[in-house]
């Protein structure tokens, strides 16, 4: 080798001597990984480093198509956030009227029925007579006898939508809004409820109050009333804080304009009969 001084000859052999120790280390470690790793050389390891490199870059690349997918998926929901009408759905929130309807249960087969579906079934000879009371024990066990308010049949009016409050005459409903309706409607319910609980009470458990209520409820029946659950001023009176004035005069015509209650007339009473929905 041609030099043009003494210190570039002196870098030239270092250069040299560093290669070669550079080259004893890797010698020395590959010797040391073999004796760690069962016989794999440095060259495997390299491979299996490479192997694990590339799966790696595998799920990189799965990881970003997922985000650049959910990152379409925001894009594509703040444009539907635009779109919707927030105060709309404001307006709806602060508005949900506070009476909504409820699933009301259907009305308790008649006691013909029920002769009926027990004269189907097995059974041993027996009177007419006998057959009677057996089937009206069943009926009011059913209705709760045994025990005060115990699968009693309470019938209960159905409130009234928006649709039907709109369409009821301005005459009608004068200044009256539908949540007032509405509250009427369950303060009447109380009404039914109270009385029909009377109603499905077995007599002997009944104090001397709701006797004499138990005796006044069947003197008000009569051929017209049958099948019918209805209740009567006193009722409501006794049991609601609703009043008969003008306006609950004008709650209960809407009330028969929408089809929730109708009127029974007969031996000085004005019976209010609920009409069921379904």
């Amino acid at each position: 080798m041609e030099a043009d001084s003494l210190a570039t000859l002196m870098n030239h052999f270092c250069e040299k001597l560093d290669g070669i120790k550079f080259m004893i280390d890797l010698k020395e470690n590959q010797k040391f990984n073999d004796d760690d790793n069962d016989g794999i050389t440095c060259q495997e390891q390299i491979e299996q480093l490479s192997e694990e490199i590339d799966d790696l870059s595998g799920t990189l690349t799965e990881i970003k198509s997922d985000l650049k997918y959910r990152q379409q998926k925001v894009n594509e929901m703040k444009e539907l956030t635009k779109a919707i009408d927030l105060s709309c759905l404001q307006h709806m929130l602060d508005n949900i009227p506070p009476h909504l309807p409820k699933p009301v249960k259907p009305a308790p087969p008649p006691p013909q029925k029920l002769v009926e579906e027990e004269n189907n079934g097995p059974s041993t000879k027996r009177s007419s007579s006998s057959e009677d009371k057996d089937n009206t024990k069943k009926t009011r066990g059913r209705s709760g006898g045994r025990k005060p308010g115990k699968n009693v049949y309470i019938p209960t009016l159905v409130y009234i939508t928006v649709d039907e409050f709109e369409g009821v005459p301005k005459y009608m409903k004068g200044r009256m809004n539908y949540t007032q309706v509405n509250t009427a409607i369950d303060e009447l319910n109380k009404a039914f409820s109270e009385k029909y609980k009377v109603l499905g009470m077995k007599r002997t458990t009944l104090n001397d109050l709701n006797k004499k209520r138990y005796e006044r409820y069947k003197e008000q029946e009569t051929k017209d009333t049958k099948g019918e659950h209805f209740i009567v001023d006193t009722d409501i009176k006794e049991f609601t804080s609703f009043k008969m004035d003008s306006v609950g005069r004008s709650v209960l015509t809407i009330l028969r304009h929408c089809g929730r209650m109708k009127e029974i007339r007969g031996g000085g009473l004005t019976r209010y009969a609920c009409i069921e929905v379904y």
